[in-house]
């Protein structure tokens, strides 16, 4: 099904919000560090963000803070191809027969429809969250994508798109390339500081135990100082009885390249105290190249000729799937 030897990589982001900690370490660094390897793809996923009522000047302008954001964080456009989801039409018309290949009970099973839906309403839950899933597969399956490296929490959608491409080159024959989830041994699900048991979220607002990729340094410093962590004033990773102080491991492990045993060995019998201000200083030592690099980047020339660039070069793969797709299901 490919044209040449060279695999592909692909991510999304939805412009959601601030990004966090979380997603550079889950999936933004990850990458970052392997995109001259592959034919890379990454795209602002703006249709996946009017799946709920979203103004529209503020989806505009979180567009282009999202994509201002990935380029401090390193994405390179010259190596990778950066576009808007919406100026590639053959997304949503491949994410409308992705649909068809779905079945409701899969829909009905994915961890993000269950936990936004829970405090909602019978008649308070858009289709959109409950329909998102197949396009998110369209959006993989268009480019021939060989990996998806994601957060841990994202596993499931690429496993559903690995589904998905399965289902229907049995039905209507070899269409699609199956692609593989790629998850960081290190820092795939950062957690809250506050509450280790669930992740550090986008949607968590002013929250203390989520750090925003643009926080002030000195509220980012106070957030880690203040992270719950437990009494035994060991460092060691565990992450069933010791969650909190695990997760800053994780931070630190994944922010540095450094291995958990060794950072374990770096602070043995030096307490919290000494080992949340070197998590602390590593943070902003990260946050404050990230910013002053988000600073050069916000300009909206430059960002709109990336994104012409990219989604024109996108388009000619998209069209090419797209056009495979449709030959198979008998509609051209």
């Amino acid at each position: 099904m490919k044209n040449n030897e060279q695999k592909v990589m692909l991510t999304g982001v939805r412009p959601s919000g601030n990004l966090t900690l979380g997603n550079y370490l889950g999936a933004i660094k990850n990458f970052v560090t392997r995109q001259t390897k592959y034919k890379s793809y990454i795209f602002i996923a703006d249709l996946h963000a009017i799946t709920s009522p979203r103004d529209p000047v503020e989806l505009r302008v979180a567009v282009n803070d999202c994509i201002a954001m990935y380029l401090a964080c390193g994405v390179d456009p010259e190596q990778t191809i950066v576009f808007r989801q919406s100026d590639v039409l053959e997304h949503g018309i491949m994410g409308f027969i992705m649909t068809f290949q779905t079945h409701m009970g899969e829909l009905s099973r994915m961890t993000q429809f269950k936990l936004k839906s829970q405090n909602m309403g019978k008649n308070g839950i858009d289709t959109g969250l409950f329909v998102y899933p197949p396009l998110m597969s369209a959006d993989i399956l268009l480019y021939n994508t060989d990996m998806v490296p994601v957060g841990l929490d994202q596993q499931q959608h690429v496993e559903l798109t690995r589904d998905l491409a399965q289902r229907f080159n049995k039905r209507y024959g070899d269409t699609f390339n199956e692609p593989d989830v790629y998850i960081a041994p290190v820092g795939n699900k950062i957690l809250n500081l506050q509450n280790p048991t669930e992740k550090m979220n986008k949607s968590d607002g002013p929250n203390p135990g989520t750090i925003f990729l643009m926080d002030d340094l000195k509220l980012a410093r106070k957030k880690i100082m203040s992270a719950v962590t437990d009494s035994e004033s060991i460092v060691r990773f565990d992450e069933e009885n010791k969650p909190g102080i695990s997760n800053l491991i994780s931070i630190l492990a994944a922010i540095t390249d450094d291995d958990i045993a060794a950072i374990e060995r770096r602070f043995a019998g030096r307490g919290y105290g000494d080992f949340k201000r070197a998590v602390a200083d590593a943070v902003c030592d990260l946050l404050a190249d990230i910013q002053a690099k988000y600073q050069q980047f916000k300009n909206p020339a430059v960002l709109n000729a990336i994104l012409a660039n990219g989604a024109e070069r996108a388009r000619v793969v998209a069209d090419e799937t797209l056009s495979r797709a449709r030959v198979a299901l008998g509609l051209k």
